[in-house]
Formats: C-alpha cells, sequence, structure tokens
C-alpha cells in the first residue's frame, strides 16, 4: 500500500512539472489573432492579366526575366560597365538576392542598375500577393511595374519597341502561340514595310522634343504598346510561381512549439500589441499606404521624395493602368491625387524581412535593430508630411526590442522551386 501511495505521489509530483504555465504561452484572444497570421492562402486572381496562370506564359516569362537584350545602354561607370555601352542587365541582374530582392542596394541604400535608383527595390518572393508592386503606388499591377522597370533609364534603361523586336528575334514561337495579337511580321528586319519601326523607340519624356516614336503611326504605336504589355504579362505569370510558403512562423502556428524561439514567442506578443495595425494578416502587411517620417538620407538618395502623392499622377496617365486599353479587364478606380499622400509609402510585408536589408522605401536602415529604434520612439519628422496617427513611441526596453527582431527573423523562407532560378534565356 505504502508504494503505490508513493507511486501516485510521485507520478502527480510529476504532472504537477508538466503542467507548469509557460509565461510566453499566448491567451485565446491571442491565439485566435495569432491564427489570422498563417497560412499563406492561394493567389489572388489578377483581371486584368488574362494569362497570369498560364504555365506556356510563366515558361516565356522566366526566359524574358533572364534576358539581358531588355536592357539598353548604361548611363553611368559603374560595376555592370562603362557607359553608353550596352547594358548586361536583366530583371535577374538585380532581383537575385535571398528573397529575390535587389542585392546590387545594399552598399548604396538604393537600386543601381543601369543607372543610379532612388529607392530601394522590394523583394519578389511571394510579391504576386500584393495589391501595390512599388514603393508609392505608381503602378498597380506586376504587368505594368515590368513594363515601368525596362523603360526607367535608372534601371534597365530599355524601350519598348526594342523589347519587342528583341522577342521577335528570339521569342516569337512562344508569344504567338499564346496571346491572339501575333507580333507584326514588319518587326523583322528584312520585311519590305519594316521601316515601320524603329530599331527602338519609347514616349519621349515630358517637355521634350518629339522622336522616333512620335514619328510612327497612331496604330504602329498602339500595335507596339499591346505587343509590349503582353511581355509584362508573360513575366508576370513567373513571377507568381516565385511563392515561398514554410517560414519557421508557419510551423509555429500550425502547432510545433519548438518551431521558434522562446525570444520570438515573447516577440509574438509584442507584435500583437504594436505591429499588428499596420503589418497584419498572413502577408504582415496592410496594402496600403502610410507615412511614418522617414527622412531622406544615405549615399545616392534623392533629397526629396513625395511617396505616393507623386506616384499617383504618373499611373492616372499610364496606359498600361488596371482601367487602361491594354488591361484584359478594365478595374474601374476612384484613385486622385490628396495632399495626405505625402510622404505615404507602401507597408512593406515582413516576410523575408531579416534577409531583405537595408530597409524603407530608400534603404535608409542597415539593420532590423535600427528599424525597430525608429518606431520605438514613435517614427521620425519631415516638413510638410503629416504622419500616421498610428505612429506613437513604443517604451520597449532593449529586451523587447531584441525580441520583435528574432520574431522576425522567424518569418524567413526563400525556398522557390529551384527550377525557377534558373537562366533560361536564348
Amino acid at each position: 500500500m505504502r508504494c503505490i501511495l508513493a507511486s501516485l505521489v510521485a507520478l502527480a509530483a510529476c504532472g504537477s512539472r508538466r503542467a507548469a504555465p509557460d509565461p510566453d504561452e499566448l491567451n485565446p484572444v491571442e491565439q485566435a489573432q495569432l491564427a489570422e497570421l498563417s497560412p499563406l492562402g492561394p493567389l489572388p486572381p489578377d483581371p486584368t492579366n488574362a494569362v497570369a496562370d498560364d504555365a506556356r506564359a510563366a515558361r516565356l516569362g522566366q526566359m524574358l526575366f533572364f534576358d539581358e537584350e531588355l536592357s539598353g545602354p548604361l548611363l553611368a561607370d559603374s560595376a555592370l560597365g562603362k557607359a553608353g555601352e550596352p547594358a548586361k542587365v536583366s530583371c535577374a541582374t538585380c532581383h537575385g538576392g535571398p528573397a529575390l530582392d535587389d542585392q546590387h542596394s545594399r552598399p548604396n541604400h538604393v537600386s543601381i542598375g543601369t543607372g543610379v535608383g532612388s529607392r530601394n527595390s522590394p523583394p519578389l518572393v511571394n510579391a504576386a500577393f500584393y495589391r501595390w508592386s512599388n514603393w508609392g503606388g505608381r503602378f498597380d499591377s506586376q504587368w505594368s511595374l515590368v513594363l515601368g522597370a525596362i523603360e526607367n533609364p535608372e534601371v534597365m534603361n530599355g524601350t519598348r519597341l526594342a523589347v519587342v523586336r528583341t522577342v521577335f528575334a528570339k521569342y516569337r514561337a512562344e508569344y504567338d502561340a499564346l496571346f491572339p495579337l501575333r507580333l507584326d511580321p514588319a518587326l523583322d528586319p528584312a520585311a519590305p514595310d519594316a521601316a515601320r519601326f524603329p530599331a527602338a523607340a519609347k514616349p519621349k519624356a515630358a517637355g521634350t522634343a518629339d522622336g522616333s516614336w512620335e514619328a510612327m503611326s497612331a496604330s504602329d504605336r498602339d500595335l507596339v504598346d499591346r505587343s509590349y504589355a503582353n511581355v509584362g504579362k508573360a513575366i508576370a505569370a513567373y513571377l507568381r510561381l516565385l511563392v515561398a510558403r514554410n517560414a519557421p512562423f508557419d510551423r509555429y502556428v500550425a502547432g510545433d512549439r519548438t518551431a521558434i524561439s522562446a525570444a520570438a514567442r515573447r516577440g509574438v506578443r509584442l507584435y500583437l500589441t504594436h505591429c499588428k495595425s499596420c503589418h497584419g494578416g498572413p502577408h504582415f502587411q496592410d496594402d496600403a499606404f502610410h507615412a511614418i517620417g522617414v527622412a531622406q538620407f544615405g549615399a545616392h538618395v534623392p533629397a526629396t521624395d513625395l511617396g505616393r502623392f507623386g506616384d499617383v499622377p504618373p499611373l492616372l496617365a499610364s496606359r498600361f493602368a488596371a482601367w487602361g486599353p491594354h488591361s484584359d479587364a478594365k478595374t474601374p478606380s476612384s484613385l486622385a491625387q490628396e495632399p495626405v499622400q505625402r510622404g505615404q509609402f507602401r507597408t512593406p510585408t515582413l516576410r523575408n524581412v531579416a534577409v531583405t536589408a537595408p530597409y524603407m522605401h530608400a534603404g535608409q536602415f542597415a539593420t532590423l535593430a535600427a528599424v525597430v529604434a525608429f518606431y520605438n520612439v514613435g517614427g521620425g519628422t519631415v516638413d510638410g508630411v503629416v504622419k500616421d496617427r498610428e505612429m506613437k513611441p513604443l517604451g520597449l526596453t532593449p529586451t523587447q526590442r531584441a525580441d520583435l527582431v528574432e520574431l522576425m527573423g522567424t518569418l524567413t523562407d526563400t525556398a522557390v522551386p529551384p527550377q525557377l532560378l534558373v537562366d533560361t534565356s536564348r
């Protein structure tokens, strides 16, 4: 009998030890909030892109993503070559970091392509989930962002006509099999009417004289625009495959309490209290724009950037907008430029944030610790910018700030299918 009693006491003691509460365990309300953060759902449809989920388009898009012939000449001497030389720049040249982020921005704050950019390019892994593809809302689809990047003098310095000619010369069969609008035979330099299309041309910059693009007939310009839009749509179909869903945090939410550290678990509660309002949902961002008062500083960073306020007008004027003539489904918009947009930038995702330094729209901060410290004091102050009302001092201790950084490290998963990172260009 004494042995039985002793065994029961021992079992009770053991059970008591196992039942000791975990101080980092979330309460029921926090558990419900946690469940909203994972897993990633399906990709949202893109009605503006009829080939968004066509495997043939993705294969063509992968070829184009790695093709350096879509770019134009370098604007200045750089690590990529000498000014005036044909650039050896593709989408993949810059987006070659761990999360297909801009590897050239790390020592420079801003992106470096054929020239020096004004912002830090966001990563591409999981980017197809987001409503806006850039910092200020200049583009409202991934395919239109691609088109803007190719013709941007500081990024790839290409022209839409040169791009369409390259596709005709190298990928005509793939293109014509995919799109009802086939490439015009006059794009062949040996065609009798080849003079209709200059070797390279794009719309003139505002305030400059007419060029070879304006000399073309309106119908030929429209034909090139539609073909160029299809190039962007093929690349966007490829980008939709660059998805990674299995970060340690996702395994933690699924029930594996060993997937993240105790410090990261403490960081979860801090995140739910201080960060979730803007960096919410499974994508840890709200697809909205906020002014947080980040000053313009750092190598190559321009003195002024009005953010969304400056990006709305060119979007409204774009022929490649979601409501424009080259969108496959016209998406109505009530977008307008408003004073409150000054200094607003898109909320970036926290997924893969630990491997995508530098941070903020112009790479102002080199580390996540610096970013958390900035938020801890309630952000900054920029003349003429009305800071978001959510930006208030947090009063976090050094340990708490470190716990938030630890949590962000658990959101890393860059394991896209390896075959998608192979250069398939010709």
